[in-house]
């Protein structure tokens, strides 16, 4: 995963990580959001290399599933108005902690993410920064 940069991230709502240092993916932490699709509620973890796409459920989920996402902290529902290119589901924000979004597609299979920063130069600045040039 040399290649990709881990991000930290942070519930847009209440501020508080998202951040799972107990369940790692390649070594990092995982990104835990709560989840609910079909009447199903269970966690999901995220890679947290952006541009990886790899996943532990708790529980199933059929492709092509829309899920919604919670914060497991403020059990507030994380969404936006933005829909994916792709597939026309809704986007999820989450808030970086170095500053700006990601975004996440909410279909299950959809590979769809991308980052925003209300100010490019400052978000690239600190990436650059924290991460090096890569």
């Amino acid at each position: 995963m040399e290649k990709f940069v881990p991000l930290r991230v942070k519930c847009p709502k209440c501020k508080k990580t998202l951040m799972d240092p107990y369940h790692t993916l390649h070594d990092k932490p995982s990104i835990l959001v709560d989840i609910e699709s079909n009447d199903k509620k269970g966690k999901m973890r995220l890679c947290s290399f952006y541009g990886c796409y790899d996943q532990k459920l708790s529980i199933e989920i059929e492709d092509q599933a829309i899920m919604k996402f919670f914060c497991p902290s403020c059990k507030e529902e994380l969404t936006s108005k933005n829909v994916c290119e792709e597939c026309d589901a809704p986007m999820i924000p989450l808030s970086m902690e170095k500053g700006g979004r990601i975004y996440v597609c909410s279909r299950k299979g959809c590979h769809k993410h991308y980052l925003n920063f209300e100010n490019v130069s400052d978000g690239l600045r600190k990436m650059y920064n924290e991460f090096g040039y890569f």
